[in-house]
C-alpha cells in the first residue's frame, strides 16, 4: 500500500456518502457519541425483505432497501444523493466542469484610483490562457488595464518568471517581453526553459498606470515537465453496459505507478452537456483501461438517449508526500461516441451502496430510539443539481473569483 493510501480511502468514505454538503452532516452523525439503548428499541431495518409478491406494489426497493417503510429523515437523505460521488448531471451552468483548465481571474480595481468618480477608477487583468500545463508547451500571459471601460497606455516597469519551490521563488528569473497586443499587452514563456522544473513557476509583472503609479501582481501556474508525466491517455476507448450504467474504458499507458484521477464529461448529440464521469485508483505500469462510469440513473434523470460523445478525458496522479504532490497527464485532444443506447437500457434506481445502507440503518435505529437526528441538507448531486467530482478536496484548482491559481501545497486546494 502506497503512503497515505490509508487517507485517501478515508476520503473515499466520505465522498462516497452523499454530496459535499451532506458528506458534512453524515460524517458528524458517525462521529458523535453513541448511547446504548436497550436491544429491543433498535429494531433491524435493513432486514432481507419479504418476497416480492407480498410487498405492496406502491414501495419502491432500492437495493434491498425498502423506501417507503423508512423513516422519512432516512428516506431523504438517500433521495438527495441519488448519485454515487463519481458520476452526476452535466449543464451549461457548471463552467468549472466544462471549462476544467480555465482560469479565474477577473478585473480588479487599483486601490489609489478608488473614490467617488467611478470613470476614474483604473481596473488591471494579469492572467493566461490556463492554470496546468504539460510538457514543453509555451505560456500566453496578458495585461490589460482600464480607466472607467477604456483602455489605458501603461508602461510595463519590469515582468520575469521564477521558480517556486516549497519556501518561495528560487533561481534565476527569466525576463517577460510585454508587448502590446490590441487593447493589451502580451508575452510568451517558453516552458522549455523550466524543463528541470515540476511545480508552479511564478510570474511576476510591474507596471505604471499614470506618472509615478506603479502598481505590481504576480501569477502562478503549474508545470509537469515533460520526464515528469506520469501517464499517457492514449485515445483508445470502449463503451458498454454493466450493471445498468454506462461505462468508457479508456486507454492510459502507464509510466509510474501509483494512485490516480480521470475525469471525462459526456455530451448529446447536438452538444448540451449531458453528465461527467470520474475514476480513482491504483494503477501498475503498462498499458491498461480505466473505466468512467455514468450512473444510469443520471442518464434517465437527463431524459436523452445516446449516442453520446464524450470529450475532455483528464487525469493526474497524487504524489504523496511529495512536493508537488500531484503530477499532471497532457491533455487529450481526441473525443468518443458511444453506441445509441436507449434510455431503458439503464437503471432508473436510487444509489444506495453497502455504505449508504448501514448508515440508513444506523440513522433508523437512532431514529427508533429517540435520538434527534439532523435533517440532510439540500441535495448538491440531485437531479436539479451538480454533484461536483472535487468534493473531496482532492483535486487541484480554485474558486470562481478567487484572483489567481494557488501553490501547490502539501494537501491540493478544494475545487468549486
Amino acid at each position: 500500500m502506497s503512503p497515505g493510501s490509508g487517507r485517501r480511502r478515508a476520503r473515499w468514505l466520505v465522498a462516497g456518502l452523499a454530496g459535499a454538503g451532506a458528506a458534512l452532516v453524515l460524517g458528524l452523525w458517525l462521529l458523535r457519541p453513541r448511547p446504548a439503548p436497550p436491544a429491543a428499541e433498535v429494531p433491524a431495518v435493513a432486514a432481507p425483505p419479504p418476497p416480492a409478491a407480498a410487498a405492496p406494489a406502491t414501495a419502491p426497493r432500492v437495493r434491498g432497501l425498502d423506501l417507503e417503510a423508512l423513516p422519512g429523515p432516512v428516506r431523504r437523505m438517500l433521495e438527495a444523493n441519488p448519485y454515487p460521488s463519481t458520476s452526476g448531471r452535466l449543464t451549461r451552468d457548471h463552467a468549472d466542469l466544462l471549462q476544467p483548465n480555465r482560469r479565474h481571474e477577473r478585473p480588479r480595481p487599483i486601490p489609489d484610483t478608488v473614490g467617488h468618480d467611478p470613470a476614474q477608477v483604473v481596473t488591471w487583468l494579469f492572467t493566461a490562457d490556463r492554470w496546468a500545463y504539460t510538457g514543453p508547451g509555451v505560456v500566453h500571459a496578458w495585461l490589460e488595464v482600464r480607466r472607467g471601460g477604456r483602455p489605458v497606455e501603461v508602461e510595463i516597469a519590469a515582468a520575469s518568471a521564477v521558480r517556486e519551490g516549497r519556501g518561495g521563488a528560487e533561481g534565476p528569473r527569466v525576463p517577460l517581453d510585454f508587448r502590446r497586443e490590441g487593447e493589451r499587452f502580451a508575452a510568451e514563456l517558453p516552458l522549455h526553459l523550466f524543463a528541470d522544473h515540476h511545480g508552479s513557476i511564478l510570474l511576476e509583472l510591474r507596471f505604471e498606470y499614470a506618472p509615478g503609479k506603479l502598481h505590481e501582481d504576480a501569477l502562478r501556474i503549474f508545470h509537469t515537465p515533460a520526464d515528469r508525466i506520469p501517464a499517457q491517455l492514449t485515445g483508445g476507448a470502449r463503451d458498454f453496459v454493466r450493471d445498468e450504467s454506462l461505462v468508457v474504458a479508456v486507454d492510459v499507458d502507464v509510466a509510474r505507478a501509483g494512485f490516480y484521477r480521470f475525469d471525462a464529461n459526456l455530451y448529446d448529440p447536438s452538444g448540451e452537456p449531458v453528465a461527467f464521469a470520474a475514476w480513482k485508483g491504483e494503477l501498475a505500469p503498462g498499458l491498461q483501461s480505466v473505466d468512467l462510469g455514468v450512473y444510469g440513473k443520471v442518464l434517465r434523470d437527463a431524459g436523452i438517449p445516446g449516442p453520446y460523445t464524450v470529450e475532455q478525458i483528464r487525469g493526474y496522479q497524487f504524489l504523496d508526500g511529495q512536493y508537488p504532490d500531484y503530477a499532471y497527464l497532457a491533455d487529450l485532444p481526441a473525443t468518443h461516441t458511444t453506441a445509441s443506447y436507449p434510455l431503458g437500457d439503464f437503471t432508473d434506481q436510487l444509489f444506495v451502496d453497502a455504505q449508504r445502507a448501514q448508515l440508513a440503518e444506523m440513522m433508523a435505529a437512532d431514529l427508533a430510539a429517540g435520538i434527534l437526528a439532523p435533517e440532510p441538507p439540500a441535495a448538491v448531486g440531485g437531479p436539479s443539481g451538480p454533484r461536483l467530482p472535487d468534493a473531496d478536496g482532492e483535486v487541484p484548482g480554485l474558486e470562481e473569483g478567487s484572483g489567481e491559481a494557488p501553490a501547490p501545497t502539501a494537501a491540493p486546494p478544494r475545487s468549486p
